[in-house]
C-alpha cells in the first residue's frame, strides 16, 4: 500500500483515526496508541514488536503524529558535506535570529528551524528541544526515516512538512500549550513523575472527554512512552484539523521540506476543540 492510498483503509464515512508513536532506538521502549474519533472516542495502545507493527498502526490511520525528529539541521549536513569533501567548513558559530525578548536563538548546526521556532513559540526557556545532531536522539530519526520510506512504498517520499499522512509531534511542548505541563518531570521511575503523569492523563481525559479502559489508564500513568504516544496520537488530530502551527513563511517551506516541522497545537484552542474538530 502506497501512502497516497492510506486514506482507503478507513471507509469514506468512517471516523477519523490517528495514531500516535512515542518512537524510540529501541523497540522495547516504543509506544504506540491509536484513537478512533466516533462520538465515543476509542483509545487503543498498540503491539509495538517490530517496525512491520509500527508500520501497520501507521497504514490504518488517517493521520500519524510521530514523536522524532524526520530530518537534520540543513546547516549540520553542509557542515558533514564540507568535511568529507576537505573544503573550507562553514562559520562554527552560527545561530538563528534572537527572539523579541532578545534571547540567543538556537545553534544552527545542532537544532533546526523548527525546533528554534518551536523553542520560542512555547516560551520554554532552559526547555530546549533535544538535537537531532548531536544528541543520542540521532538514533531515533534514523529509525524515523526508514519508516518513512517503507510508509511510501517506493511512491512519493513522505512529506516532512506534515501535510502528509504523517507529522511530526513533539508531547513536552505540546502539553505547554494546552496549559498541562507538570511542575515536576513525567518522565522515567520515580514517584514524582507517576503523579506528574497522572495529572496530565486527568487533565488530557477531562478536556477531551475521554473514557478511557482501566488497562489504558494505568499503562499510561505507569509508562511516559504510552502517555506520550496518546499524547501524540491527539496531536495528529489537531494537525489533520488544522490546529497547529504549519510552516507559515517561504523561508520556513524551503527549510521544512528538509529538515522536517514540528506540529504544535495552537495555544488558544481548548482540548474539546480537538475533539470535536471544529477549530472553535
Amino acid at each position: 500500500m502506497t501512502a497516497g492510498e492510506h486514506a482507503n483503509v478507513v471507509a469514506a464515512n468512517a471516523p477519523m483515526v490517528t495514531v500516535g508513536i512515542d518512537l524510540a532506538g529501541d523497540t522495547g521502549t516504543t509506544g504506540v496508541c491509536r484513537v478512533t474519533w466516533a462520538d465515543e472516542p476509542v483509545v487503543e495502545l498498540l503491539a509495538a514488536r517490530s517496525d512491520d507493527d509500527l508500520l501497520a498502526a501507521m497504514r490504518s490511520a488517517d493521520k500519524t503524529g510521530l514523536d522524532s525528529p524526520i530530518g537534520w539541521p540543513v546547516a549540520f549536513t553542509a557542515l558533514l558535506t564540507a568535511h568529507q569533501a576537505a573544503d573550507q567548513l562553514p562559520p562554527a558559530r552560527s545561530r538563528y535570529l534572537p527572539d523579541h525578548g532578545g534571547r540567543d536563538g538556537l545553534n544552527r548546526f545542532t537544532h533546526r528551524l523548527t525546533d528554534d521556532v518551536a523553542w520560542k513559540r512555547t516560551g520554554a526557556g532552559k526547555q530546549r528541544p533535544l538535537s537531532v545532531a548531536a544528541d543520542k536522539l540521532g538514533v531515533v530519526a534514523i529509525r524515523a526515516v526508514h519508516l518513512l520510506e517503507r510508509l511510501a512504498d517506493a511512491g512519493p517520499a513522505i512529506p516532512r512538512d506534515g501535510s502528509g499522512p504523517v507529522a511530526e509531534v513533539y508531547p513536552a511542548f505540546a502539553l505547554i500549550q494546552w496549559g498541562l505541563a507538570s511542575k515536576d518531570s513525567y518522565k522515567g521511575p520515580k514517584p514524582t513523575a507517576f503523579a506528574a503523569r497522572a495529572e496530565i492523563l486527568a487533565g488530557l481525559t477531562q478536556g477531551l472527554r475521554l473514557s478511557l479502559t482501566d488497562d489504558v489508564r494505568d499503562r499510561c500513568i505507569r509508562s511516559d512512552h504510552d502517555l506520550d504516544a496518546l499524547i501524540s496520537a491527539v496531536v495528529a488530530r489537531a494537525a489533520a484539523c488544522g490546529m497547529t502551527h504549519p510552516p507559515a513563511t517561504e523561508h520556513e517551506h524551503t527549510v521544512a521540506a528538509a529538515e522536517g516541522w514540528m506540529h504544535l497545537p495552537v495555544r488558544d484552542l481548548p482540548l474539546s476543540a480537538v475533539r470535536h474538530g471544529t477549530g472553535a
